[in-house]
């Protein structure tokens, strides 16, 4: 692959993935090469890549002759989903504030949540509360680690993504965060802790809100 191609495939890639992720491209949607080639005016060989990586990403799958459809969720679904993701984040806030990680950690998170605060009212708010857990992750150092949340961070996003649109819950998050900083500074780490999970478990709930405002509007579609 010459490093055109390249660039071709990795920006096909993110333009469906970023469809996805903010539901351009709906749960259920059907994607053929043919309607991908008309949406993003590219040929097939990049839409065949950017689909493989989408698949393994968990953010379309192929049905048994139904072909690529994004992914559909169910209340198992995120159940499953954020029960890993609330274990994931507690282990990566563990080992990034060992002994000799902390401060490193505690002066990252500081600067994203000042930019966390100053972007609360525009389109960069999104970036910045993924990267107060993005940080964590980087800090933990584990390749491990951040491989094994990668899928179920990805899906999680898609629920983010549309209940993070309201202020009152971007002001929550924020909240959160801070009781989340707070508790790493005070180095108080039981605390920070159990403060990710009632965070996740937060976010849990929402995303629920969200499929059973989905699943309400796919019946009143349906009648």
């Amino acid at each position: 692959m010459n490093a055109n191609s390249a660039t071709v495939s990795e920006r096909i890639y993110t333009a469906i993935r970023d469809d996805i992720l903010n539901k351009t491209l709906v749960s259920g949607e059907k994607l053929t090469i043919k309607k991908l080639h008309e949406m993003y005016g590219v040929s097939s060989s990049p839409i065949r890549e950017a689909l493989f990586r989408l698949q393994q990403d968990g953010l379309i799958e192929y049905r048994s002759n139904a072909g690529m459809r994004v992914i559909e969720f169910t209340r198992q679904d995120l159940a499953e989903i954020y029960m890993l993701l609330t274990e994931f984040d507690v282990i990566a806030l563990r080992a990034a504030t060992i002994p000799g990680r902390r401060l490193g950690t505690l002066a990252a998170l500081e600067l994203c949540m000042e930019k966390s605060r100053a972007s609360i009212e525009n389109k960069l708010w999104n970036y910045y509360s993924d990267a107060f857990h993005s940080i964590l992750y980087e800090e933990a150092q584990n390749g491990r680690l951040t491989d094994a949340a990668r899928k179920i961070r990805i899906q999680s996003t898609i629920f983010s993504n549309q209940y993070e649109i309201k202020e009152e819950n971007r002001r929550e998050i924020l909240k959160q965060h801070e009781e989340i900083l707070n508790a790493i500074r005070d180095n108080r780490l039981d605390r920070a802790e159990n403060l990710m999970r009632t965070h996740v478990g937060s976010s849990y709930a929402k995303a629920l809100s969200i499929l059973d405002e989905e699943e309400e509007e796919s019946e009143e579609s349906s009648k």
